[in-house]
Formats: C-alpha cells, sequence, structure tokens
C-alpha cells in the first residue's frame, strides 16, 4: 500500500472540521450497506477493531455480484491529540490501492444508525481519466444469528441491584482540589473535573427529581449506571433536558462486531465491550424499572448520564 498523499491528508482535515459531533469507535464498527440498491459505486462497508487497531474491507458494484476490494487497514481520528480515541472519534479513513488507482474513503457518522462515506478515488496509470469524488450513505446492518425453536417463556429472574443511597436534600457542589464534585456529607459521588456548569446542571436534576439511589453494573468500573427515586424510576420533565427515547419492551442484547450491546431496533442505546454479562444484567434492570429515556449532561462527551421513565 503506498503512502497516503497531501491532497488526501487535506480532504481528511476538511472534513473533520466539517464534522460537527464526535462518536464513540463503535459507533462505526459493523457492517454497513448503501442506502441506495441501484448504487454504480461502493455497495458495501465492514469495519472491524478498536480505536488503535481497526480494518476496512469494502465491496464495488459489479456483475454478476460485487467486487471485494479486499480488508486494509484503517484509521480513526479524534477532536484533539489528548482526546480519547475511542470514545470520541469522529472520523475513519482507510486506502484502497489498486495497480491503476488509489481509493481514500472517510467514514463520518450520519445518524445512530448511518454512516456517510466520502470517497477519493485517483488514477495512477497515467491513462489520462479525471480523478473523481462520490459520497454515500450507508444503513447499519444487525448480524442476527439463526433463531431455534423457542420453549416455554419463563417470568424474568429477579435482579439483585448494586446502589447507594444518598439525600438528595443535602447534596451540594464543592471544589475538590481543581474538580467540581457532587458530593453528601463525606461521600464524593459525581466528578466533573474543571466542568462547574456541568456539576451545577447535574446537582438540579438530581433535585428535581430528587433522586436518592446512586446505582452500578459492573463496579469498581461500572459499564452501567442510573439513579432511582425511593427504589424507582425517576419520572416527568424538566426544562432544558437532552434525552434520546428507546421503547424498553423492544430492546435486545445483542453482539456486534465483537461488542455486547443492547439495541432498539437498528438503534444503538448502550455498549459493554467484552462484558455479556453485564450487558444482560443492565438489560433485566431497564426492564424491571421501565426506563424508557437515556439522559446526558455535556453531549457529545457527557460527564453525567441517568435514565427515567
Amino acid at each position: 500500500m503506498k503512502r497516503i498523499t497531501i491532497p488526501a491528508l487535506v480532504a481528511i482535515m476538511l472534513l473533520l472540521c466539517q464534522s460537527l459531533s464526535f462518536a464513540a469507535v463503535s459507533q462505526f464498527t459493523g457492517t454497513w450497506k448503501n442506502t441506495d440498491p441501484n448504487t454504480a459505486g461502493v455497495t458495501k462497508l465492514s469495519i472491524t477493531g478498536n480505536g488503535n487497531s481497526l480494518k476496512m474491507r469494502a465491496w464495488g458494484k459489479c456483475h454478476p455480484q460485487d467486487c471485494d476490494w479486499g480488508e486494509v487497514n484503517a484509521y480513526a481520528y479524534a477532536p484533539g491529540v489528548s482526546s480519547n480515541i475511542d470514545q470520541n472519534a469522529q472520523a475513519v479513513s482507510a486506502l484502497f490501492s489498486t495497480s491503476f488507482s488509489q481509493t481514500l474513503v472517510i467514514v463520518r457518522p450520519n445518524s445512530r444508525s448511518t454512516i456517510r462515506a466520502d470517497i477519493y478515488t485517483r488514477f495512477t496509470d497515467n491513462s489520462g481519466r479525471s480523478n473523481y469524488t462520490a459520497s454515500y450513505t450507508f444503513n447499519r446492518q444487525l448480524i442476527v444469528g439463526p433463531i431455534g425453536p423457542i420453549g416455554p417463556i419463563r417470568p424474568m429472574p429477579s435482579v439483585e441491584e448494586d446502589c447507594i443511597s444518598f439525600n438528595p436534600s443535602t447534596v451540594t457542589v464543592k471544589n475538590l482540589d481543581g474538580r467540581w464534585t457532587i458530593v453528601d456529607g463525606n461521600h464524593l459521588m459525581f466528578n466533573f473535573g474543571p466542568n462547574r456548569t456541568e456539576a451545577l446542571q447535574a446537582l438540579r436534576i438530581i433535585k428535581h427529581y430528587r433522586m436518592n439511589s446512586s446505582c452500578f453494573v459492573g463496579r469498581p468500573d461500572p459499564s452501567f449506571q442510573y439513579l432511582l427515586v425511593n427504589g424507582r424510576a425517576p419520572q416527568g420533565n424538566m426544562p432544558g433536558e437532552d434525552c434520546v427515547s428507546f421503547n424498553p419492551n423492544s430492546i435486545e442484547v445483542r453482539n456486534i462486531g465483537g461488542s455486547w450491546k443492547i439495541v432498539d431496533g437498528s438503534h444503538w442505546v448502550f455498549d459493554f465491550g467484552s462484558k455479556e454479562d453485564e450487558a444482560r444484567k443492565a438489560f433485566a434492570i431497564i426492564k424491571k424499572h421501565g426506563f424508557t429515556r437515556s439522559c446526558f449532561v455535556g453531549r457529545p462527551d457527557p460527564s453525567f448520564q441517568y435514565l427515567k421513565k
């Protein structure tokens, strides 16, 4: 494979500057199908791996079947040199080479279940053909295993929850060694680093709903956190909330690209990486409490998350 040229690097930088939101690398991984079934260009993409070791495979329109371009190294791009690339990837690129051309593919998130791929093809055979560019939108393809016989439906077992109680009337925000923190007496609850505004917004949310339990799945490094009000899901609304809705009756636990996720149709709701047990426990907790909305403070890299009905 040849080195990426200066024009290709310029193209990558222009696309990064245009992007308005960040995404986890898991937003890119998976199998993707062109939304246009009649496209004459790239029909399918497959992206696998993690932020430091990605692979991309592409297929182009051919007859009688699509042409496999093969698998090449791919590279994720974060918004800054110190950013966590797995959590804040903004684009993924890969370069496909043949004996007569180079094709640069730059992928960016388009929605929760779609991506946009910008394609730059440069001819290297002195044929006189014009280099060209194209853009395509792709839908995520969920991989569903074979369905076996359905046995008798059993009630979901009770879930043992890991919760810490606190008093919403006495919680406050304090600056501890330069880190804005929500505390309840000597109990350090939530750390917001330098983000005082986000800490105060989270405090307002806790007090508004009178949340009094902070709960976890997978401590000491929890993959899932939520808050309760007297053992139940928070309910109602608060002005200025940033929430995403999902249907607790249609969510499923799926393994997508080697990562265990809770999905609602084609939408990813929560990502647990390799932790299948924690994904299934979180699934049972969502069902138990009937959560319907996942809410955030400080996206695209939220400092505080909560669920409610």
